[in-house]
């Protein structure tokens, strides 16, 4: 089984909505984040690639910087979207269907970098995302796969 790996970074802020979180998770706070995707396969292609890293990358990587840096990531519902939007209607806010702890952002953004791959190299049904590890902190990660 072949398998590379991709590293990119973001900076995005969140909160925990859910009422039995500590006050510091619910409290509008942000990280630097670093997320690590794998990729595997058990061919090559002709050119001797499981996939074309610049051609993963540029989909993976424009997905984060335009969809996730510099946003707030918010639960849907949660009243402080409402309330960032009301005194800055353009801030980058992103509403998912999940409180976006870091396990969550981590499953979250293996769906996505599953929906890149497939973008990248759409005649390979053989290439999958092992796993995505997103660290949060120097010393928090999560992974999912």
């Amino acid at each position: 089984m072949y398998r590379i790996t991709i590293k990119h970074n973001f900076e995005t802020a969140h909160r925990l909505s859910h009422p039995q979180a500590p006050i510091k998770c619910q409290s509008i706070h942000g990280h630097s984040w670093w997320v690590t995707v794998e990729i595997s396969g058990p061919a090559l292609d002709d050119q001797g690639m499981l996939v074309e890293f610049g051609r993963f990358k540029k989909l993976w990587r424009g997905f984060l910087d335009d969809e996730v840096d510099h946003h707030l990531a918010l639960r849907q519902g949660d009243p402080m979207a409402a309330a960032v939007r009301g005194v800055m209607p353009e801030a980058r806010v992103l509403e998912l269907p999940f409180d976006p702890t870091t396990e969550n952002l981590a499953r979250w953004l293996h769906e996505r970098a599953t929906e890149a791959l497939q973008a990248a190299a759409p005649d390979r049904d053989d290439l999958t995302i092992t796993h995505v590890h997103l660290q949060e902190t120097r010393v928090n990660a999560a992974q999912w796969g």
